[in-house]
């Protein structure tokens, strides 16, 4: 296991990028998008936790058995939210009197 490690342009190019996404993310939530703002934050979080999982948790090298596990976590997620909104939309309104 000789691999490098990443270099400091690398770690300084990785957090001005996740705080670049993070200003972005507080801008967002302040401006009125309408339902643009349910798409933008979500797409935010989604390239902030790529850059997390590519470049700290060293994803693209390593071992197939890890991709795997990866990609089952993804599937999963995936699933409890398409469920979680199944639930949320297929709701009656209740009537308060």
């Amino acid at each position: 296991m000789s691999e490098r490690p990443p270099s400091l342009l690398a770690h300084v190019a990785s957090l001005a990028a996740l705080a670049l996404l993070l200003l972005l993310s507080i801008v967002v939530s302040r401006i009125h998008l309408g339902t643009w703002n349910t798409v933008a934050g979500p797409g935010i979080a989604a390239a902030k936790a790529a850059i997390v999982v590519f470049f700290f948790m060293k994803l693209r090298r390593s071992a197939p058995a890890v991709h795997f596990a990866a990609c089952f976590g993804l599937a999963w997620l995936t699933i409890m939210i398409v469920l979680t909104l199944g639930d949320f939309l297929t709701r009656l309104p209740v009537l308060v009197r």
